[in-house]
């Protein structure tokens, strides 16, 4: 390639030009011999001749040729039936031979451009200055408006625009399920935006001859097929079709339309055949959860989230929905619920655990639909008549936590029923459940009612060595320091405190006893407990208005020696002792067998006494044992009951006998 500035002769170089245009645009096999440089080397010698370049001639000369070019490429368009199919092929050639005679007219676009020193392809969509017929801009956008006014704007205005006509006419094909020649169709749409990209507004033209047509032909097409079928189907029915045709409609953007123009067709779809019917598809939405056509309900939400607030009616119904079976649940469980805690937790969970699932699997884990069994939740747990929601979850956790007692329990004047204690689970699955019920626990509005019976239910397992795991019991309380915070849990943390540290003071109390030479013929464990960290009465309970409560000599003394060594420990200190709290262990050897029986002070009191006779009067047991007379009916009452003693009337009353039953066995 010479670069040397040279007198040349226009018109052969010009009829070399005019050749090698032919060979481009006709794209024939002889296209395959053009050299883009040698058509760089005529443009550029035509360009730098000497004396005077031919730059205007060059210019305008292409311009002629490629006016007259799309002139005859639009009547060979019009002369087929299929408009459509021409028009995309003679595109597809035009296009490419445009972009083959740009890179051959490189040094003619640079002359041409404003700003010189730009290599943007893009750059000069505007036109610089108008000389003669033709706007002085680059080859290939100038190739493309004459397109453009030439074959489309012909078409369209002297032909009654035949070519969008027979698209639109395609795409209804397409949406009556008839094959449609997509790519072909896609040719056409994409040529109003390539013929307008040196614009300044490249999309414009897309705009006005295919979006805006096409919105409406959809909004014509969707309003009458969705008003057939709400007329002839079921909601169901109705409901597949709109999801089938919506896949449909975003398939066919994808093939058809401009990025930008997806949202506003498939927004125009949703208004015919969503919005417009949105009432009926609300008003069947509870039918399908009561009768839990799920499948129905997936397809209700994925047509009423595309739409603005489409979903808040249906979360309202949603929410009273499950609301109203948690209630049902709670209603039929009735006054049972405190009592047996586990039905009442296990129901609730197992409700739970399946609409969780449900948002998971109908409603794509929206957090909409989470929030509303949330608040369905909250509202069973709190204002379900007619149990107490936190105080059936503290008692739920006590039944898990405890461990099953082996020996008689006559506290309450029955034996110990496998109900009473806690299920025969291993631990883990233990932590589990216990695990679920924080799930509960979280929808818990007055948490501190929680903690009052919590607490409660946690000093007994604690005192009594009822807990199954100390462990356990621990986790719990962590779990509840994570939702509720440090000081939520602070008591509990010092309750398991005073036990450790009581643990370490008893075998300290018996090396008291040991070096004192102090021997008492029962063994006692004693819990000293903070005063202000146990849900305890802050008073000596159970002792009679007036007088004292009499303590069985061989507890007294060893109660005695405690407190002379804990005020030797601790000087200052105060113990109140909290008598209803005790527990102990008495065997019954005056019968064939013996038995060993656990038993509170109380019941213990008024059995030693038969150490000495064998009968008393209602009103001696209880001069003798110091009990006022309720205490001492509540205590008589489960001994009676289990038949270890007998009543002389068969009935506890003022002025009734009670003695020894020489004849009780179990």
């Amino acid at each position: 390639m010479s670069l040397r500035r040279k007198a040349i002769n226009f018109d052969e170089h010009f009829t070399d030009l005019i050749d090698i245009l032919n060979g481009i645009y006709s794209l024939s096999s002889q296209q395959r011999e053009i050299k883009g440089m040698t058509m760089y080397q005529v443009v550029y010698d035509l360009c730098v001749a000497v004396p005077k370049p031919f730059t205007e001639e060059v210019f305008n000369g292409i311009a002629e040729y490629i006016d007259k070019h799309t002139v005859n490429e639009c009547v060979m368009i019009l002369a087929h039936d299929d408009i459509v199919t021409a028009y995309a092929k003679a595109f597809e050639r035009f296009a490419l031979a445009a972009e083959y005679m740009s890179r051959g007219c490189y040094y003619l676009d640079r002359i041409n451009k404003p700003n010189s020193g730009s290599m943007s392809r893009f750059n000069s969509g505007s036109t610089t200055h108008v000389h003669g017929k033709y706007k002085k801009q680059q080859v290939e956008a100038l190739a493309l408006s004459l397109w453009k006014n030439n074959v489309l704007f012909t078409i369209r205005d002297k032909h009654q625009n035949k070519l969008f006509y027979q698209i639109f006419e395609l795409i209804r094909q397409d949406r009556d399920g008839v094959d449609a020649p997509h790519n072909t169709i896609k040719s056409v749409v994409t040529s109003l935006v390539q013929v307008n990209a040196y614009t300044d507004q490249p999309l414009q033209l897309y705009i006005e001859e295919f979006e805006r047509p096409y919105l409406v032909h959809t909004k014509r097409y969707y309003e009458a097929e969705a008003a057939r079928q709400i007329a002839t189907d079921s909601i169901s029915s109705f409901m597949r079709k709109a999801n089938e045709r919506l896949s449909q409609e975003i398939m066919r953007n994808n093939q058809y339309c401009h990025s930008t123009s997806h949202g506003r067709i498939v927004k125009e779809f949703e208004a015919q055949y969503t919005t417009a019917y949105q009432e009926r598809i609300i008003d069947e939405f509870e039918i399908l959860l009561n009768q839990e056509r799920f499948h129905d309900c997936t397809l209700a939400y994925n047509l009423l989230s595309r739409i603005p607030d489409g979903l808040k009616q249906i979360l309202e119904i949603y929410q009273t929905y499950i609301t109203k079976l948690g209630k049902d649940i709670v209603a039929q469980l009735g006054s049972s619920v405190i009592k047996n805690p586990r039905t009442y937790v296990d129901q609730l969970l197992e409700l739970h655990t399946k609409y969780y699932q449900i948002n998971q699997k109908i409603f794509a884990s929206d957090p909409l639909f989470t929030a509303a069994v949330d608040k369905a939740f909250r509202t069973i747990i709190n204002n379900s008549i007619p149990s107490n929601g936190p105080e059936t979850l503290a008692r739920y956790c006590d039944i898990i936590m405890k461990k099953n007692t082996a020996k008689k329990e006559l506290v309450n004047g029955k034996r110990p029923k496998k109900s009473d204690y806690a299920f025969e689970v291993d631990e883990v699955d233990q932590e589990e459940k216990l695990m679920k019920m924080v799930t509960l626990f979280k929808y818990v509005d007055d948490k501190d009612i929680f903690q009052k019976f919590y607490s409660r239910t946690l000093a007994k397992r604690l005192i009594y060595n009822t807990s199954a795991s100390e462990e356990m019991e621990l986790s719990m309380i962590n779990r509840l320091k994570e939702i509720c915070g440090v000081e939520y849990t602070s008591k509990l943390n010092r309750m398991f405190t005073d036990m450790s540290l009581s643990s370490d003071l008893n075998p300290k109390f018996k090396s008291f006893l040991r070096e004192n030479q102090d021997h008492h013929p029962v063994s006692m464990d004693i819990l000293v407990l903070t005063a202000g960290a146990w849900p305890l009465n802050q008073k000596e309970d159970g002792l009679p208005e007036n007088g004292k409560l009499h303590i069985p000599r061989v507890l007294e003394n060893c109660i005695g020696s405690f407190e002379k060594f804990y005020s030797e420990q601790y000087n200052g200190r105060r113990l109140l002792w909290q008598w209803n709290l005790t527990r102990g262990e008495i065997r019954v050897n005056y019968l064939d067998r013996n038995y060993e029986l656990q038993v509170s002070l109380f019941q213990m009191i008024l059995l030693l006494l038969f150490n000495c006779r064998s009968s008393y009067l209602l009103e001696d047991l209880m001069s003798q044992s110091g009990l006022n007379m309720n205490d001492m009916m509540k205590s008589l009452k489960p001994l009676v009951d289990m038949q270890l003693l007998e009543s002389s009337n068969g009935l506890l009353s003022n002025d009734c006998e009670v003695k020894l039953n020489v004849k009780f066995s179990r």
